[in-house]
Order: structure tokens, then sequence, then C-alpha cells
């Protein structure tokens, strides 16, 4: 579990990042597209980001819940399902992004690649 905070702080210290037609401001925690900013939650960005910087890769369902929740069990799996609800639809400006559940696996974000 050390390892997996290690690299949420590493992707934390990087200042934006671009996702299709969205960037993410990780200090003022803003996902913005076409000139439209939403302001995310810190579970939100985190989740949001630790997909967005590996796009097209399957991320187990247990590592995020590690990395982000600390803890893996029913409670934080609900609770993380509801996140990624909410990020679908703010992603759904972008129809070339999606974030899919792998059944027994993870979640993989759908994105092009810049």
């Amino acid at each position: 579990m050390e390892n997996e905070n290690k690299i949420l702080e590493k992707l934390l210290k990087v200042p934006t990042y671009t996702l299709g037609a969205f960037t993410i401001d990780v200090p003022k925690r803003l996902l913005t597209t076409k000139g439209d900013s939403k302001k995310l939650t810190n579970k939100e960005l985190h989740l949001l980001i630790t997909l967005a910087s590996t796009p097209n890769v399957l991320l187990e369902r247990k590592y995020l819940l590690e990395s982000i929740w600390e803890e893996n069990n029913y409670f934080n799996g609900r609770s993380m399902d509801v996140y990624l609800c909410k990020l679908r639809k703010l992603l759904a400006a972008d129809q070339r992004i999606n974030i899919v559940n792998i059944h027994g696996k993870g979640y993989k974000l759908i994105a092009p690649v810049n």
C-alpha cells in the first residue's frame, strides 16, 4: 500500500493532464473543456488522474481502492462505483472518452492518445 501512495503523490505533482478535449488542473482541482470548468472533489481528482495517467490500460479494482481509499472493502468499493459514475457523466462531453468496467478485473479509461 505504501508504494501505491507514492505513485498517487507523484501523480498529484503533475500540474495538468490532457485527456481528449479535457484539461485537468491538478492544483485547482478543475476539469475544463471548451471553457466550461467543473470543480472536482479530492477523490474524483485522485481517481481521474490515476486513470488518466495510464489511458487504455487496465487498472485493477484492488489497486485503485488501496491507492485512493487506502483500504479494499465493500463500502469503499461501493463509494468508488459512485465516483466512477460521476466521472463518466463529467466526461460524457467527449464521446471518445469512456471509463469501462472489465468484469472481475478492474477499469480502463478509453481515450485518444495525444
